[in-house]
């Protein structure tokens, strides 16, 4: 169990699912009723579970069906692409030609008062973590991980989570004691979270195709595939900058209606 090879993958997987959370807590910073028990620790406790259902089925799809190993990985980069895609749509206020969000709006979309409100908004911040599972098969094969490090590797990404989810908590909660109102100036710096959200989420997805065809091109590594999507997210920011910041504007323009 080393830092570079498991430890340090497991905290960049955390903080890949876990910068969502920051934006979502930070973006809704005049909201008082949120705190540990209502939003960080469910939050938390979603960002472990679901990307241990997704690994595992992926996980028993691969041990059972060995010659499945080029679709799975093709589906799992399709899976984390579509929740990119569907995501940035939001983001810039478009309307996805294809998303993933229907599946889930089945289970949680009759959930609207108080509690159950904001339990919505866990899930909806959680979802990039669900998708994850299969990408985190990837990483797992590339570094040999032993089945204890990733048993251990969820708890590691979820306390990361919840760090970062508590941290964005406390910085929402100045913001609100201080009286923000330098709308644009946050605007910005969520915009750069995203960014930087998609960029590790995306090279999740990047490392799952490279290891689809790793009977053919060699085991993947993580930090190139980051780097690739990195580089991909730039050019999507440099095109798009305008409407990200435009709409990321408008929502905390509403937040304070």
């Amino acid at each position: 169990m080393t830092f570079d090879s498991f430890l340090l993958p497991s905290i960049l997987m955390g903080l890949g699912i876990a910068i969502d959370v920051a934006i979502a807590t930070v973006a809704r910073f005049r909201d008082r009723a949120m705190g540990f028990k209502n939003w960080t620790l469910p939050v938390a406790i979603a960002h472990i579970l679901l990307p241990a259902i997704g690994y595992y089925s992926w996980w028993y799809l691969g041990a059972e069906f060995e010659g499945w190993r080029l679709a799975l990985g093709l589906v799992a980069f399709t899976l984390i692409a579509l929740f990119i895609y569907e995501a940035f749509c939001e983001w810039i206020d478009a309307e996805p030609v294809v998303a993933l969000s229907p599946i889930t709006d089945r289970l949680f979309g009759g959930l609207e008062d108080g509690t159950k409100g904001r339990m919505v908004i866990v899930m909806a911040v959680s979802m990039d973590a669900l998708w994850s599972g299969p990408a985190k098969a990837a990483q797992a094969e590339s570094g040999g991980w032993t089945p204890l490090e990733v048993f251990f590797s969820f708890f590691i990404a979820g306390a990361v989570v919840a760090l970062i989810a508590e941290l964005a908590l406390l910085f929402a909660r100045a913001l609100n004691r201080a009286s923000f109102s330098d709308l644009k100036k946050l605007a910005r710096y969520l915009v750069a979270g995203k960014f930087l959200e998609a960029s590790i989420l995306f090279g999740f997805g990047v490392l799952s195709l490279w290891n689809a065809f790793a009977p053919w091109i060699g085991l993947g590594s993580l930090y190139p595939s980051v780097a690739i999507s990195a580089a991909l997210m730039t050019l999507l920011w440099i095109v798009f900058y305008n409407r990200l910041y435009a709409e990321e504007l408008n929502e905390l323009e509403g937040e304070g209606v």
